[in-house]
């Protein structure tokens, strides 16, 4: 099989690579707007770049025609938050995605519950067992096919500038997977839990 991209539509595109390059982190992004309003949504196109400075690229395309009220947020407060999703955690995200009004408080609205961060404007969700607070380094625009026509998504480069970790979940130093139990997406709809995890260090040639 040969698949020529080119030929693809938005849809079936946007299917073939989310689900060759997976499972996809999910970042539940919570942000604050002019207004006081809370923003909670979920992303899967994201992944982190490197390590010092720790830098998170989120990819976030129109809703419809227009920008969605995270990147509005973002470009308000220059900030955000990435709240990682586990297993208690996925359906109030998958629920935050429905297109509320933007003067709804998703974060309220799912039966969560938003609390100030630190470092940066935008609130972080008390329930999550890892929140990353971000700054906005920097943002690109790139011309993309969208169900009216053409758009342009934003690809947003964050600096995690904190991170929050609930002692449950840490260990020996360091996050433990198997208690985080992060949920990951496979395809449209589709999602996996890491319960079969192994471990495999790399063999030195020298």
């Amino acid at each position: 099989m040969k698949i020529e991209t080119a030929k693809l539509g938005r849809q079936e595109l946007h299917d073939l690579i989310g689900t060759a390059i997976s499972p996809l982190p999910i970042a539940f992004i919570s942000t604050v707007g002019p207004d006081g309003v809370n923003n909670a949504a979920p992303f899967s196109f994201v992944a982190p770049v490197c390590s010092k400075p720790a830098i998170i690229v989120v990819g976030i395309g129109l809703r419809k025609t227009e920008k969605k009220d995270t990147l509005k947020n973002i470009e308000f407060t220059r900030d955000f938050v990435i709240n990682i999703v586990d297993e208690p955690l996925i359906k109030k995200a998958i629920q935050a995605a429905n297109e509320y009004p933007p003067e709804v408080d998703e974060i309220k609205e799912v039966g969560l519950t938003a609390i100030k961060s630190d470092m940066v404007k935008s609130p972080r969700i008390a329930e999550a067992k890892v929140s990353l607070e971000c700054k906005l380094v920097q943002k690109l625009e790139i011309l993309e096919e969208i169900r009216e026509g053409q758009g342009l998504r934003a690809i947003v480069f964050g600096e995690v500038v904190l991170a929050h970790i609930k002692d449950e979940v840490w260990a020996d130093g360091k996050i433990d997977p198997a208690r985080l139990k992060i949920i990951g997406r496979v395809g449209q709809n589709i999602y996996c839990r890491t319960h079969d995890m192994f471990e495999l260090k790399r063999i030195s040639s020298i």
